[in-house]
């Protein structure tokens, strides 16, 4: 910003030293320099605020605590298998739960995430959409814990609104033309069949084997994805996970529901403490984001749940 010069005092027009008449060679007033310093100094804040929000850091940005904006919808939750920590991924970024109030978002830019996975101890996989470049970002990965992320492939063709790392491939249900798709390299991917699905789970013994929850109910393949088959006496459920315990789900209603046999029979536990948005399952902990910005967890089978992070 530049410096204002001090107002210089007109000539007289002769040596007798009279006093100049009118306005038109008067100095501006102080008024009017404090006003426009003022307006100045406000621009110049709200550039620097933008900047840094726009920057992140590695360090994180909390948001747990009163006055703080939350995360919103989650549409994906995972445990890191190296540090333990819970993150969700939301429409604004990836965040850590640290403590029961403090979730900080450790992706530098505000992505849209919209399919979130693991592959190892700080690598991830995900999709969704940039505030910059392509509308798609396809499929991207992390490698340090989520906060920087690169192009891996399908950019600007795929957003993944389910991702998971199975068996050494990543499967993916490409919202964009309701395509399923298995990636052995994360750079090329087979297109397996065409459905409308929303959730869906692999199993941990079979890689053939997946259960997704289609239009009608819940859906069976024992292809890999080519085909699809409906499960006989299911029940009505929104969300699916499935490690060695067997198959887990969650209804719209939150009811918690298990199978043994790969959904041939089904079990009630309980139901989760509030609207699900996302369901995972680790070293036998149920995790649930609900909505109001809450993340909870049981490890009883989902009968009782308790806090692993809310904002109020």
């Amino acid at each position: 910003m530049s410096r204002t010069s001090p107002p210089m005092r007109p000539r007289s027009s002769s040596g007798s030293g009279r006093k100049p008449q009118g306005r038109s060679g008067l100095a501006t007033p102080p008024r009017t320099i404090i006003i426009a310093a003022l307006a100045v100094l406000a621009i110049l804040i709200t550039v620097v605020t933008f900047a840094l929000r726009s920057q992140g850091s590695s360090n994180g940005d909390p948001t747990g605590g009163a006055g703080n904006q939350g995360f919103g919808h989650v549409h994906g939750i995972a445990v890191d298998p190296g540090s333990g920590a819970l993150h969700v991924a939301t429409h604004v970024g990836l965040y850590r739960i640290d403590s029961p109030r403090t979730a900080v978002r450790v992706s530098a830019d505000y992505l849209d995430l919209m399919g979130f996975t693991m592959v190892g101890p700080g690598h991830y996989l995900a999709s969704g959409h940039s505030t910059h470049g392509p509308a798609n970002v396809g499929l991207i990965e992390s490698t340090d814990g989520g906060v920087t992320w690169r192009e891996k492939s399908l950019t600007g063709t795929a957003d993944f609104h389910g991702l998971q790392v199975a068996h050494g491939s990543v499967y993916g249900y490409n919202s964009v033309d309701g395509e399923f798709m298995v990636s052995a390299d994360q750079r090329q991917w087979e297109r397996r069949s065409r459905t409308t699905i929303g959730a869906f789970a692999v199993s941990p013994t079979d890689g053939e084997t997946v259960l997704a929850v289609g239009r009608d109910g819940l859906q069976r393949s024992t292809d890999g994805g080519r085909s699809w088959q409906p499960v006989p006496d299911a029940p009505a459920v929104g969300l699916l996970a499935w490690d060695h315990t067997g198959v887990w789900a969650v209804a719209p209603d939150g009811a918690v529901w298990s199978s043994s046999d790969g959904g041939g029979q089904w079990q009630r536990h309980g139901a989760v403490p509030g609207e699900p948005h996302s369901f995972a399952v680790q070293d036998d902990t149920l995790f649930a984001a609900l909505a109001g910005d809450r993340i909870v967890a049981s490890t009883d089978g989902g009968a009782a749940w308790t806090d692993r992070y809310a904002s109020t």
